[in-house]
């Protein structure tokens, strides 16, 4: 099991001088044990569906420029977007307001049945990689947070096959957020990250999101990319929901080892000065990596 050793150390002491010190250490050997090579998926593996409720409940939500940024790469031709890999369907509700129709497709049944509602919205239980619509029906393809799971050469023919001429296919992450007003919260935060989580229970595909969506590569050739903020403010209850989605705890679940999110909850609390864990007391920022392709 994980040593959680560290965690009370600095939930006793009143300055994070001393983990500080050792931390930029910690986090390059973590990076350079990162895997080069990410496996091709071979088969759907459900890193979800058991923790679909912190999923919808606790990720982030997308801000207006973002679909601004879609509204303003799509034509005009607007009756049909399908968000694949949709998860709990915080993006597919949304495209529903510049769409006549929406489709959200997802692997995980969890996630479906816990997934966002709308009257011009639908989903369907189904893999990125083969997709039940006939060939040139498609005028735009979104994929939020999730082409990193995908088998990308085959998903990247389906879309061909899929959208029509001059259809769109968008697709972002986000990155690791930063905590932008406390210093001492940001090394607990990264701790958990690069240590707790790390190498050992974050899938290979994590990669991808940490190197920006870099190697993320459709093959259209009028694609362009954008980076964007997502500035949030949470509660310290939000910040131990958020973690409770993440795939890699799950794992570090999993694998037997003892939660420690209450744990990290207290260390927050010390880092803030408060007793007050449902006020909005922490800012954040998620970066927003996106790629923009056009089929022409």
């Amino acid at each position: 099991m994980i040593s959680i050793k560290i965690l009370k150390t600095l939930g006793k002491t009143s300055n994070f001088k001393n983990f500080n010190k050792s931390f930029s250490t910690s986090k390059s050997n973590i990076n350079n044990k990162m895997s080069s090579s990410i496996p091709t998926p071979t088969k759907f593996d459900d890193k979800f569906g058991s923790v679909s409720k912190s999923y919808k409940n606790f990720r982030p939500t997308y801000n207006d420029e973002l679909y601004s940024i879609i509204d303003s790469f799509c034509d005009e031709k607007r009756d049909l977007a399908i968000d694949i890999g949709a998860g709990s369907g915080q993006a597919t509700v949304k495209l529903a307001k510049y769409f006549k129709k929406v489709i959200g497709f997802e692997p995980s049944q969890g996630q479906i049945e816990n997934a966002e509602q709308a009257d011009n919205v639908e989903y369907r239980l189904s893999a990125a990689e083969k997709i039940d619509l006939p060939s040139g029906s498609v005028d735009l393809i979104t994929v939020a947070q999730a082409a990193h799971w995908f088998n990308l050469p085959v998903f990247y023919e389906e879309s061909k096959r899929l959208l029509r001429e001059n259809g769109s296919l968008i697709i972002w992450s986000y990155g690791l957020m930063k905590i932008t007003n406390n210093n001492d919260a940001q090394v607990v935060h990264e701790k958990h990250y690069y240590e707790t989580i790390g190498n050992q229970y974050w899938a290979p595909e994590r990669k991808y999101i940490d190197d920006e969506y870099v190697d993320i590569k459709p093959t259209f050739e009028n694609t362009t990319r954008k980076t964007i903020s997502l500035p949030k403010s949470m509660s310290i209850n939000d910040m131990i929901g958020y973690y409770s989605s993440w795939s890699g705890y799950a794992a570090f679940i999993k694998a037997g080892n003892k939660d420690i999110l209450p744990e990290i909850k207290e260390t927050l609390l010390k880092a803030y000065k408060t007793t007050d864990s449902d006020s909005k007391l922490i800012d954040v920022n998620f970066p927003v990596y996106m790629i923009l392709s056009k089929k022409e």
